[in-house]
């Protein structure tokens, strides 16, 4: 007679097994568990830089702007459309016969930042050219961006705008930030992106996010990473951009700083040769395309009234002290910009309007309380100043 099988035996080895097994499926989801807490608690709680992730789309081409910015639905294809809306504009694909197009490319204060868009220097300009002859066929078309740099625009511009048939392109270089951020670019590689799925945890994420800031800021305190490997790897190569002199050239007050010193750093230079780089383009695109091209320079408050006015920032040189950079007022050559911008326009033959002193009759008039961007009155000044040939 066979003898039955000792169950109980063969069944003793599994147990220690499933137990262990419901000790790791318990561990699990307690730990996604505790994620999703922090992940609801971040939402609901904010966190300093939750509008980078909420208010900012991180688009590999155009860099860090608006999430709702038109650009993103915005395409022409002269085989269907007719006309286009853009930003509230409507313009025919076709021109009237004698028409000419002036193209207006840039940022926040191109766009006309906390305006009506009739307010911005493009429509003004528009509007005095009406004035001083109804019969004008000039057509002004604002094309600003938001966060946009000249790298940016140049892109945009090559990508979706060369169908609207311009006679005339006028960047409006914003002086306070648009400079030093087209070194966010790593010298025009376009490689500020971190890895797509690291990206894209981050933008739908609020704990993510949490977590590649903390990071960036760990490897900026401590340079955990060189900067030769910051494009590569998972973190963007812009936040090694620390002058010799301790600026961070993407700080948007900071950067403005580091490029009034009177002995400039290396990467205020070299943000000054990305610049001249990209106006070339601009011009050679032109020739190719039959536009003219043409810069405006929009001041800054501290190159408008001649002493440091970074409104947005009234403590920055106490900020800067706490971190260590130490300015004095020697230090500081609030027409430098200027003067290498438009040496640049000179060396390329690139025609440039330089409003400052016009606007300085209006001082600190020609703002915004409180901001850099010019106000109704200080876009009125612009738009005057693009009326000399």
């Amino acid at each position: 007679m066979a003898e039955a099988p000792n169950t109980q035996a063969a069944s003793a080895p599994q147990r220690p097994r499933r137990r262990r097994r419901g000790r790791v499926l318990a561990l699990l989801l307690g730990v996604l568990g505790g994620l999703l807490v922090l992940e609801l608690g971040l939402r609901l709680i904010g966190y300093a830089g939750a509008g980078e992730r909420t208010r900012r789309a991180f688009d590999p081409k155009y860099a860090t702007v608006e999430a709702d910015s038109w650009i993103f639905d915005f395409e022409i294809d002269p085989a269907r459309h007719h006309a286009v809306e853009l930003r509230g504009q409507h313009i025919p694909l076709a021109k009237r016969e004698g028409e000419r197009r002036v193209l207006f490319l840039g940022d926040s204060a191109t766009a006309g930042a906390f305006l009506e868009l009739e307010q911005a220097f493009p429509a003004r300009f528009e509007q005095l050219l009406r004035e001083r002859d109804p019969e004008t066929s000039v057509r002004a078309i604002n094309a600003g961006v938001w966060g946009m740099t000249t790298i940016d625009a140049y892109h945009l511009l090559v990508d979706k705008l060369l169908p609207l048939q311009p006679d005339v392109v006028v960047l409006g270089l914003f002086m306070a930030n648009d400079i030093n951020f087209n070194l966010g670019h790593a010298q025009r590689e376009l490689q500020v992106q971190a890895p797509a799925l690291i990206d894209g945890l981050r933008k739908r994420s609020a704990l993510a996010h949490v977590l590649f800031l903390q990071a960036l800021a760990l490897n900026q305190r401590h340079r955990l990473l060189g900067a030769e490997h910051l494009g590569s790897a998972w973190v963007p190569r812009e936040l090694a951009l620390i002058d010799e002199h301790g600026f961070h050239m993407l700080s948007y007050p900071a950067g403005e700083v580091a490029l009034y010193m009177r002995r400039p750093s290396a990467l205020a230079l070299e943000a000054f040769e990305v610049l001249r780089e990209v106006l070339a383009d601009f011009e050679a695109l032109g020739e190719r395309e039959g536009f003219r091209f043409r810069v405006l320079l929009i001041p800054t408050p501290s190159a408008v009234t001649g002493r440091l006015n970074v409104l947005h920032h009234p403590d920055i040189l106490h900020e800067l002290r706490g971190a260590g950079v130490e300015v004095r007022s020697a230090d500081l050559d609030f027409a430098a910009p200027t003067r290498r911008v438009l040496g640049i326009c000179r060396e390329l033959a690139i025609p440039c309007t330089d409003p400052t002193r016009a606007m300085t009759r209006l001082g600190l008039a020609a703002f915004f309380a409180g901001d850099e961007h010019p106000n109704a009155r200080g876009h009125a000044v612009l738009a005057k100043a693009l009326m000399t040939p």
